[in-house]
């Protein structure tokens, strides 16, 4: 009996850490609790959102589920998406103020977190090329062996904010030389392995690292394709080892 007793203990007082510690999990966890609807499966807006913003969240969903497709082959990433207009409620889920978007991703579930700057067909296919890799991975060896560069990269390789050319070797070529306007020398990949690394130091840094990273992916998709890149992550999925 006191054993159970310390067990229950334990696993409440773990419960309730994890609650003080990662808040926006919990969050995205019950939102259809929360002053969100469900405007279609896995699809959740805050109230007030008009019947036109709906709609056009609506569109741009299925335009970015046609790049996932075209470019993975398939579709296997199941991630509930939440807009919200808000800043604070964005904040809330996100637990940042920062971007348009925001992938949150747990060995039960993953979400897509999107604020009005998120309202287009790009950020929301970012994030669900997140969701695709950890999907395919994982979460525990997309934690443990994907960088972040890696990901990042691959992710801008959908979203056509930046870059929009659809050639391989012009996509390339366009992003080397949008980096070279921001930093005569890349950062290096080892320095861009963690979150921390890509996101910590400053707006300017993430934004070269951003363009170093799309430089590396789009450069490696120009010389063999994207069945190279495909490689890679199925020998990661296999090997349990991240080699680009």
């Amino acid at each position: 009996m006191k054993i159970l007793k310390s067990t229950i203990f334990t696993i409440i007082a773990f419960g309730l850490l994890f609650a003080w510690l990662f808040p926006q999990f919990l969050w995205c966890f019950f939102v259809e609790y929360d002053s969100f609807q469900e405007i279609k499966p896995n699809i959740f807006v805050e109230e007030k959102i008009s019947k036109m913003q709906q709609d056009s969240l609506l569109k741009f969903v299925e335009n970015a589920e046609k790049r996932i497709k075209t470019f993975w082959g398939g579709k296997s990433g199941q991630a509930k998406i939440i807009f919200t207009k808000n800043a604070m409620t964005y904040q809330k889920y996100a637990k940042t103020t920062e971007g348009a978007g925001f992938s949150i991703g747990t060995p039960l579930c993953s979400w897509i977190i999107l604020n009005q700057d998120g309202l287009n067909t790009d950020v929301i296919a970012h994030e669900m090329c997140h969701d695709e890799l950890m999907t395919k991975l994982g979460w525990w060896k997309t934690k443990k062996e994907i960088p972040t560069w890696f990901d990042e990269g691959l992710a801008l390789m959908l979203d056509y904010r930046f870059v929009s050319s659809q050639d391989s070797i012009q996509r390339y070529i366009d992003y080397r030389t949008e980096l070279s306007y921001l930093s005569p020398v890349p950062i290096p990949l080892t320095e861009l392995n963690t979150q921390k690394d890509f996101f910590g130091q400053g707006e300017l840094f993430t934004k070269i690292a951003y363009f170093t990273s799309a430089v590396e992916v789009s450069r490696r998709i120009s010389l063999k394709g994207k069945k190279e890149i495909f490689s890679i992550i199925k020998k990661t999925e296999k090997d349990g080892k991240f080699e680009f």
